[in-house]
């Protein structure tokens, strides 16, 4: 594998491109790199990946030195993650720490830095990349916001039920809870679409805290009569503006429980409303929003999928099995999906995918079953938006009149909870 930890190649007479070896002189640099671009409270966030990631060894941090001072000027992250897609388990990965010195910028140095994160991913056939990151920039790159990612609703104290739930208890969680924690984890999660693997070492990097912040949380279990039944994940959003809750299925009671529980954390902030980091679609959310709670601001992840092929070929049977269960079932037919640059060919034969060809370039008329430009196809492919939905966004998302109800069983609209370890 060419691009690995120590790897160097020099950009030109100014600049060299590292991908850093782990040692502890160098993750000072970078540390105190981020901190100059970010500020001081990522410190404790950076420090805590680089020293107790359970994934550290496959962590590649990218980076630019000024070849004339030897200071670090530029970089970027590339964190794995695997997420399920129905049953599929698809390597990804998040980009994360992103930023050029003030200074610096304007000198195309993240085209570099991205050019050789991409490349990273080939090598170790990662299919998709996702980003947290500020709104905008990102799309310049060809990252579109296709998930989910942070839903926020506001409830005012006074809707908190006052129901007597005192025979349930609160405690924090330790490693004896993690077979009941796991199996209340897939009997909730494995529903969604795309979710997060349960790994438990990484789930308890994260989740498993002595306190919590806009970037590691605390579990907790909620207990009757001594016995854990189920379990929540509590810490703030990433502006410190919302409390961050991370559920399984609840009962009402246990619903119930968790909000008194942050009511009796916020008394001492005298807000006049509680803010909650919180999926308006699952059902914690829609119980809250019964109680006249309100949604009032939603971000996503930013996605870039580089290469669409491998991206086909990874989800082919998953494709398959919506023929399968459709009126298509048996289908012999070729499906042509174009972005307006590049169109990918899935020739079906008896319902199953045999082949899977691509061209490069600006679709010939009337040639495609499907198109949908740019990034933009992301929010099809990945089950964020239906094909009519962004229809209505852009114009010249355009299918065949005779394919679109093939397109419809092909890219249903379906509900996601992606998560990350970072």
């Amino acid at each position: 594998m060419e691009l690995k930890k120590g790897y160097e190649r020099k950009i030109n007479k100014n600049f060299t491109i590292y991908i850093a070896k782990d040692n502890k002189e160098e993750l000072n640099e970078i540390l105190d790199f981020n901190v100059k671009i970010h500020g001081p409270p990522v410190k404790e966030y950076l420090s805590r990946i680089l020293l107790k990631h359970p994934r550290i060894e496959e962590l590649l941090f990218l980076y630019i030195r000024d070849n004339f001072s030897n200071d670090i000027v530029s970089g970027i992250a590339l964190f794995p993650l695997d997420w399920h897609f129905d049953d599929l388990l698809i390597p990804v990965c998040e980009m994360g720490f992103v930023g050029t010195l003030p200074e610096y910028r304007g000198k195309k140095l993240m085209a570099h830095l991205f050019e050789t994160y991409e490349k990273a991913m080939r090598e170790r056939g990662i299919i998709l990349s996702v980003i947290r990151g500020i709104p905008y920039f990102y799309r310049k790159y060809n990252y579109e916001f296709a998930l989910p990612l942070d839903n926020r609703i506001y409830l005012s104290p006074t809707q908190v039920p006052t129901e007597d739930v005192s025979d349930l208890t609160i405690r924090r969680a330790n490693e004896g809870d993690i077979e009941l924690i796991s199996r209340l984890y897939h009997d909730y999660y494995d529903d969604f679409f795309i979710r997060n693997k349960l790994s438990t070492e990484e789930f308890k990097f994260r989740y498993f805290n002595e306190d919590y912040n806009d970037f590691k949380l605390v579990t907790y279990m909620i207990e009757k009569n001594g016995e854990a039944e189920t379990y929540f994940s509590f810490g703030m959003s990433h502006d410190n503006l919302a409390y961050s809750l991370i559920v399984p299925r609840l009962t009402v009671k246990h619903m119930i429980k968790i909000l008194q529980f942050i009511k009796e954390i916020d008394n001492s902030n005298n807000s006049e409303m509680l803010y909650l980091h919180l999926r308006e679609d699952i059902d914690f959310g829609k119980f809250v929003m019964s109680l006249g709670g309100n949604p009032y601001q939603d971000y996503g992840w930013q996605v870039k999928i580089p290469n669409l092929k491998p991206f086909f070929q990874s989800i082919k049977t998953i494709l398959e099995h919506r023929i399968k269960k459709s009126i298509y079932k048996g289908l012999t037919k070729s499906v042509r999906i174009s972005n307006y640059q590049e169109t990918i060919e899935l020739f079906f034969k008896n319902g199953e995918i045999s082949e899977i060809k691509t061209e490069k370039g600006y679709p010939a008329e009337r040639s495609c079953d499907l198109q949908v430009p740019g990034p933009m196809i992301y929010k099809l492919l990945l089950a964020d938006k239906n094909f009519d939905e962004i229809n209505h966004i852009v114009k010249d998302a355009m299918v065949k009149l005779p394919s679109k109800q093939l397109v419809n069983i092909l890219f249903p609209k379906k509900t996601s909870y992606p998560d990350t370890y970072y």
